[in-house]
């Protein structure tokens, strides 16, 4: 009997306001997989004794280091399977700070190239990924 591995993901729904319109962080890296660029959350695993606001806290300093920011709750999760894993993932609101400016890392094997804090509609059309898409529609 074969047994797939299971990883917990968190994902930050990083978002903040400017007049009144809500603006999402999304950041740009090249996904090999695909063989293209892709627009996505803030994302990555939950290690070994963390829960699961303390990886997202972690990942969204590794991946962007940005410090201005407070969770507000789980919002949305999803699951999946890709290769050997299946992957559980928990997406988390996160009121962050637009003038806050990012530093972008290599996330793994992939460099962060780009960010960018989009309108919704916007954002929803850049996402690659269905789920992030619907946690993005979750703010609308």
């Amino acid at each position: 009997m074969y047994f797939m591995k299971i990883r917990h993901d968190v994902q930050a729904l990083i978002f903040d306001e400017v007049n009144g319109e809500k603006r999402v962080f999304l950041i740009k890296f090249y996904d090999p997989a695909k063989k293209r660029y892709t627009w996505r959350l803030v994302k990555g695993g939950v290690e070994e004794g963390e829960t699961e606001e303390q990886a997202l806290k972690r990942e969204i300093y590794e991946e962007v280091e940005l410090k201005n920011i407070k969770i507000l709750g789980k919002v949305y999760s999803y699951e999946f399977d890709y290769k050997d894993t299946h992957h559980i993932v928990s997406t988390y609101l996160v009121k962050g700070e637009i003038n806050e400016k990012p530093k972008l890392n290599w996330d793994g094997d992939r460099k962060i190239v780009e960010y960018k804090w989009s309108p919704l509609d916007e954002a929803i059309k850049f996402l690659f990924w269905k789920n992030e898409k619907e946690a993005v529609k979750l703010l609308k």
